[in-house]
């Protein structure tokens, strides 16, 4: 990138920089204008004296990006800078839709795997299955591709066409499949069903363009389906974008209400968003799961719905993601870049600010803090009470704006109801390496096409017997994974649903793997419980 005359350009970067900064500087008070040219001439020598004398020869490109990253790492957690590569590849995550094939996919053991395949997809049209390994691209080889190769060679504009090579557990020789690309939607809604006959429930997994709309059709579909209250489950949704957190929230809260508002140094920054006035959906019990991955634009979801009282709020404590990023890419930065900048914080109805203390602490405390329990009031019966605040390190505590309920500060949203995950042993699953329950199901799936005639059947009356664990100790023994009798026999339970789930998936789907992992989802069944005796949900109207 800077390669030609590395001196002469150097000394633009550090002109242009200084160019750029008291442009900026001269219109805010307080600042030493003169301190900053000395101190960007200052780090204009450095790099001047780095790529001169360093014992390597370096790219001063990587460098200047290295510097600032360190800059940003020096402001908060969540401000950071994306390579031109890394933005395209973001924007596409959030985009709602993507040019391509429409798998979702692993390496493993070297071979390219579908995981799963895209409903609608080009991908589902010619028949791929999970389980297929892709092992040649247009003819050349993809053993021991890495991730980012995949995007590069299946993406692509729409119309064009790509062929794959694939082996097939049953079929002994490969297969050749003439792909052509199209729109492929990037799914917020991992799951959407009715768990019985009136408890609707939803995934949502991230808050893309599409959002907004993906619930919306969910809601109506499960209404149409006779629902009358519903699940939210924004676990390890690790949030997106604003505008659609505040959509999302509408569908739920209405009347002129206050959903989020956001605080910074400038004017902008300083907005309330307020819910419709009218309401497209009726009123039903709500519950809300969330956990420690919960975060951001999830976080503002279950603020809103808890501080106005709306339904409740199940689980533990979530990350505790309360900043607001601001995306600066050109005019600013002219080489596909692009700054995410922190520019104000989120704060719910009632005023607790959801972002959690990070000054002072590393990036990697700053992670494992978010996992910690014991800042979590413990709450078995249901209600949160003012003694139980102790239990939260004395989090500041607010009220909700319309029962007055009490609920706490302190970073993050803490559940009206604590149900903590089962804090389990797993002296076998913990041993298993990469996607062995995936694996196992692929070959059973494979050999027990006869399954897929009925869905409904398999879910109620399908039963992994002692011959299917055996064959799968056998897998695990010939990966070299060692374990004993006892430490199996204590998973047996886990062992025997992630195998049901996985091989549901590769017959009929990833929601349908879903309806068989629920059934061991112990926050979910806790929380379904509350339907009928929290006094949130039982007077709910």
């Amino acid at each position: 990138m800077f390669m030609k005359k590395p001196h002469f350009v150097l000394s633009l970067i550090g002109v242009a920089v200084v160019a750029f900064m008291l442009g900026s500087l001269t219109t805010h008070e307080g600042y030493a204008v003169d301190d900053i040219y000395q101190k960007i001439g200052l780090f204009s020598q450095v790099l001047k004296l780095v790529d001169a004398n360093y014992v390597e020869k370096v790219d001063p490109g990587e460098l200047i990006y290295g510097a600032i990253d360190g800059m940003l790492r020096s402001l908060d957690p969540h401000s950071n800078f994306l390579s031109k590569e890394s933005f395209t590849q973001m924007s596409e995550d959030f985009s709602g839709q993507f040019s391509g094939i429409g798998i979702e996919f692993d390496i493993i053991n070297e071979y390219l795997t579908v995981i799963a395949v895209i409903e609608g997809s080009p991908s589902e049209e010619v028949g791929l299955r999970p389980g297929d390994r892709i092992t040649k691209i247009n003819g050349e080889s993809s053993i021991g591709i890495k991730e980012d190769e995949v995007r590069a060679k299946l993406r692509g504009e729409k119309g064009t066409k790509v062929l794959v090579t694939i082996e097939r557990e049953g079929e002994s020789d490969p297969v050749n499949l003439t792909i052509t690309r199209n729109r492929v939607p990037i799914r917020s809604i991992k799951a959407a069903f009715m768990l019985d006959t009136q408890t609707g429930y939803i995934q949502l997994r991230r808050f893309a363009k599409t959002t907004s709309q993906d619930l919306e059709d969910a809601l109506n579909k499960l209404e149409g389906q006779g629902m009358k209250r519903l699940v939210l489950d924004l676990r390890q949704n690790s949030g997106g974008y604003l505008d659609q957190a505040v959509e999302v929230t509408n569908k739920f809260i209405n009347g002129g209400k206050v959903i989020v508002s956001t605080r910074g140094r400038t004017r902008t920054s300083n907005q309330e968003y307020v819910a419709t006035e009218s309401a497209a959906h009726p009123p039903y019990p709500l519950i809300v799961l969330i956990d420690h991955q919960t975060a951001s634009a999830s976080e503002i979801v279950a603020g809103a719905i808890q501080d106005w009282d709306r339904g409740l709020i199940v689980g533990t404590r979530s990350f505790g993601k309360g900043l607001v990023q601001s995306l600066f890419t050109e005019p600013y930065l002219r080489d596909g870049s692009a700054l995410k900048l922190t520019t104000a914080k989120y704060y719910t109805p009632s005023g607790r600010l959801i972002q959690r203390e990070y000054k002072g602490k590393n990036w990697r405390d700053y992670i494992d803090e978010a996992f910690e329990d014991g800042d979590e009031p413990l709450n078995r019966t249901g209600e949160n009470t003012p003694a139980e605040a102790d239990s939260a390190q004395n989090a500041p505590t607010f009220k909700t704006r319309n029962l007055g309920r009490t609920v706490y500060g302190g970073g993050g949203i803490m559940p009206d109801v604590t149900v903590k995950s089962p804090k389990r042993a797993y002296p076998f699953a913990s041993k298993l390496r990469g996607r062995a329950f995936f694996e196992f199901a692929t070959h059973y799936a494979a050999t027990h096409r006869d399954l897929k005639k009925d869905f409904t059947t398999f879910l109620t009356s399908f039963v992994v017997d002692d011959e299917m664990l055996k064959g799968f100790k056998d897998q695990m023994k010939k990966q070299g994974v060692t374990f004993t009798e006892n430490d199996f026999q204590a998973d047996a339970d886990y062992v025997k649903l992630q195998l049901k789930r996985a091989i549901a998936s590769n017959l009929w789907g990833e929601e349908e793997g879903y309806k068989v992992a629920v059934r061991g989802d112990v926050q979910l069944q806790e929380g379904l419980k509350l339907f009928t005796t929290h006094s949130l949900l039982v007077n709910a109207k």
